[in-house]
């Protein structure tokens, strides 16, 4: 596995945080549809940590599904 740079680690927690946000504003269908592009972005097999650690592409993922809601939303 290739380390991360440092920007990357950056805009990682960067949109780690914004997904946690945004996500409680979602209805809860769209919460789940979330959670699963959320797990199939999971690189390893094994349970999730009772706080899952999701990949930069995972969460890049997943910051575009919330963009798309958004603007549906409106």
């Amino acid at each position: 596995m290739v380390r991360p740079s440092g920007s990357e680690i950056r805009r990682l927690i960067e949109l780690r945080e914004m997904i946690k946000v945004e996500s409680l504003r979602l209805p809860t269908a769209r919460q789940r549809d979330l959670l699963g592009l959320l797990e199939r972005a999971r690189p390893w097999k094994m349970a999730p940590s009772p706080v899952p650690e999701i990949p930069l592409q995972g969460a890049k993922d997943a910051a575009r599904f919330i963009e798309r809601a958004r603007r549906r939303k409106r």
